[in-house]
């Protein structure tokens, strides 16, 4: 008798590759209803479901590419990437990575950029509840202190960077009149700041210098560090108003203050 994980592997394996013969386990139905017809009904709702689910997570790269391309690319992603847990909603984790080595999808070098965007939202809107700081709480700190503050970042939090404007791609997507709002995008790269402080998914644009405060307050820097660093990619960075921007968008669950720190 095949031991139960042999068998698990059989099927995963078999339901991946349709040219292959059904497991060894998988038997004649009664009448003219073959094994591998009857294992092909598995294959067909297997691939649907799956393709199904990426649709749902990656709607903007569907309604680009179109159902067809979309339908081909999400079953060549199954193929290599079959689900490894039950929650579908983690489901497509990898398609970002997957969408950049697509040879099909060569000619839109932007596609893998967008897709890390539409995960960034779909882990956003899943992501566990938090109530957002409000930046009234700093006035419990002395102004000597503020350098030396670290922000615990809200948990729907994602940090997205493209050397393509994918920020405005996926806007333009959300737009009644699409066409007419892929007329005006930038030519340069975008960043986006992805959180859920309440029920909505926000996806807030960044430029250079914020971006960089975002990450590094994000990575555990002090806020005098995370300024610094701004600060070096853009002298002109506006700390006023990007010290208010984190805290507008949601994007801080708490402050600390590390004595001694820098």
């Amino acid at each position: 008798m095949t031991a139960w994980p042999d068998l698990q592997a059989a099927v995963a394996g078999a339901l991946r590759q349709p040219e292959e013969a059904p497991p060894a386990s998988v038997s004649k139905l009664r009448g003219d209803v073959t094994a591998n017809k009857r294992f092909n009904v598995y294959r067909n709702n297997v691939a649907l479901s799956l393709i199904n689910v990426l649709g749902d997570t990656y709607p903007t790269i569907k309604d680009l590419t179109g159902d067809q391309f979309f339908s081909t690319m999400a079953r060549h992603y199954m193929n290599e990437h079959l689900p490894e847990n039950p929650v579908m909603l983690l489901y497509g984790a990898e398609f970002a990575g997957f969408v950049k080595t697509y040879q099909p999808a060569a000619s839109l070098p932007y596609l893998s950029d967008l897709a890390a965007l539409e995960w960034a939202r779909n882990t956003a809107y899943h992501g566990a509840d938090a109530e957002p700081l409000a930046i009234t709480a700093l006035a419990d700190y002395q102004e000597k202190d503020i350098p030396n503050l670290r922000f615990a970042m809200h948990p729907t939090l994602s940090l997205i960077s493209s050397n393509w404007p994918v920020v405005s791609i996926w806007h333009a997507h959300q737009q009644d009149d699409t066409e007419a709002a892929l007329q005006s995008l930038p030519e340069e790269g975008e960043a986006a700041l992805i959180t859920r402080p309440h029920l909505d998914v926000l996806v807030h644009p960044l430029n250079g210098g914020s971006f960089v405060f975002a990450c590094a307050l994000s990575e555990g820097a002090a806020f005098g560090a995370a300024v610094e660093a701004a600060v070096k990619l853009d002298p002109d960075f506006d700390i006023p108003a990007n010290l208010a921007g984190i805290f507008n968008v949601g994007a801080v669950k708490a402050v600390s203050l590390e004595t001694g720190g820098t």
